[in-house]
Formats: structure tokens, C-alpha cells, sequence
């Protein structure tokens, strides 16, 4: 089973999450993909998923600024899909524009996140997110 699904494209980023990840005592398992087009297929069991779908994450982390398609595209279809309906989403952005939070939200992701500067501050930050999301926090899906 795949606890967390991280859609960035920004290498840096990924990077920096990966590091985090493998840190992490709790044995999460966890996937990045960089391009939304196959974001969206890895979600809707499309694609190269289709013949083996892909395991459902526990959590959906999301940048917005992605090539070929938008977060905000993503949330949308996820939303769509009987299959992701109630997969918890959290926007994770660089972006602190009221209208990009408003606008996730209102796409149906269930928290935002500004990404923080350095690499202690988001190790913190995704060790919480994790904490809450894949431990704390109880959905069925």
C-alpha cells in the first residue's frame, strides 16, 4: 500500500522530500511523480496503470505549479473519480496567494500548506503532516 502520492515537478523539492521520507522511523512508503498528465493517469488507473492499478495513497501531497497540468486540475478530477473522491489532498505551494487557497479549497483539497525555507523547517512540517494525516487522521475510502 502507498501511504503518500507527492506530485512536484520542482527536483530541488522532490528531492528534499524524498530525504525526508527515507528518514522517517514510521516505514512510509511513498511515490513521486513530476508531471501531471501522469498524475492524473496514476490516480484514475489509466495509462501505464491501467492494466495493474496503481496502490491508492493514503495522502495526497500536491504542488500546484506542475507542467501540462494544474494542481488545481488535478484536485478537480480527483475529486471526480469514485476511486479518489475521499482522498485526503493537501496543497503543498510555494504560493501564499488568498485566491490559489481559496480556489484549492473550493476544488476540494482538504488543507494548504505554504512550503516553508530550509530543510529542517520542512522536514518538521512534513513529519507533522504525515503524523496527522497517516496516523492521527481516520478515512475510508
Amino acid at each position: 500500500m502507498l501511504d503518500v502520492l507527492y506530485v512536484e515537478d520542482n527536483p530541488d523539492d522532490a528531492d528534499v522530500f524524498r530525504r525526508v521520507m527515507r528518514k522517517m522511523e514510521k516505514g512510509i512508503s511513498f511515490k513521486v511523480i513530476n508531471i501531471g498528465s501522469e498524475a492524473l493517469d496514476y490516480l484514475g488507473a489509466k495509462g501505464k496503470y491501467l492494466s495493474e492499478p496503481a496502490p491508492l495513497p493514503k495522502l495526497l501531497l500536491l504542488d500546484l505549479d506542475l507542467s501540462e497540468y494544474s494542481g488545481f486540475e488535478i484536485i478537480e478530477k480527483a475529486r471526480s473519480l469514485a476511486r479518489t473522491k475521499l482522498l485526503p489532498i493537501v496543497v503543498f505551494s510555494t504560493s501564499d496567494n488568498p485566491q490559489d487557497i481559496s480556489q484549492s479549497f473550493e476544488l476540494g483539497a482538504n488543507a494548504y500548506v505554504v512550503k516553508p525555507g530550509g530543510y529542517q523547517t520542512i522536514n518538521q512540517l512534513l513529519r507533522r503532516l504525515c503524523d496527522f494525516w497517516l496516523i492521527d487522521n481516520n478515512v475510508v475510502f
